[in-house]
């Protein structure tokens, strides 16, 4: 937990659940914010469809785990710290031991069962949680879980009904790197403001358009 006056970036520990393309955007933001630890989740390895929207990885990276190759980027990166990959995917028998040890988590995965999870977990154990979405053109960060009003809102609270089969995955074609990198840039400065303690809205959907980005207030 963050609290006003307390550690500095520097003692703090992010942990990066998705090193697809939204973790590509917000990845070396992060590592460039001095934070102390940077652990990175996925279990997927680097496929030669994910090069142009995954700039991060490169044709020698193929076939290599996305979450230790791109630890690997970051720490040449990071002008002090630690970062670390643990290739797997994040599950319900792993979430705990995953996730506890965070001081703020970004979750950047396609599969909404797998969103809803994180966000249970990050509840449970009061961390607070940055989420990030994409679809065509379109763009979405949610902050959940930070001290202070709202802060027992859960994606239940927010988004009606249960998410389908067809709704755990996403065809990335249609999906701009500039609005993959629009949105990483998003969630990097809602992280900052969380591990300092700056006032951000739990609930608030943050959307991003074709006129921009547009808040939803939370519900009440």
């Amino acid at each position: 937990m963050v609290t006003p006056g307390g550690p500095s970036l520097s003692t703090l520990h992010v942990v990066v659940v998705g090193a697809g393309g939204l973790g590509c955007a917000v990845l070396p933001r992060l590592a460039r914010m001095g934070i102390g630890r940077l652990t990175i989740v996925d279990g997927d390895r680097v496929e030669e469809t994910n090069l142009d929207r995954q700039p991060l990885y490169e044709e020698m990276d193929i076939g290599t785990f996305k979450a230790s190759t791109a630890a690997g980027w970051m720490r040449q990166i990071m002008a002090s710290g630690v970062a670390t990959g643990r290739d797997v995917f994040l599950d319900a028998a792993n979430a705990h031991e995953l996730l506890e040890d965070a001081d703020v988590v970004v979750e950047g995965v396609d599969d909404l069962h797998a969103k809803q999870l994180i966000d249970r977990v990050c509840a449970e154990l009061t961390i607070p949680l940055v989420s990030g979405g994409v679809h065509a053109k379109q763009g979405q960060v949610i902050v959940l879980h930070t001290p202070g009003e709202g802060e027992a809102l859960s994606r239940a609270d927010i988004f009606n009904g249960k998410p389908s089969s067809a709704q755990d995955g996403c065809d990335m074609r249609d999906v701009s790197v500039a609005t993959l990198d629009e949105v990483g840039r998003v969630m990097a400065t809602r992280v900052r403001a969380v591990l300092r303690a700056e006032p951000v809205r739990n609930g608030a959907i943050e959307l991003l358009g074709e006129r921009g980005w547009l808040m939803i207030d939370p519900p009440r």
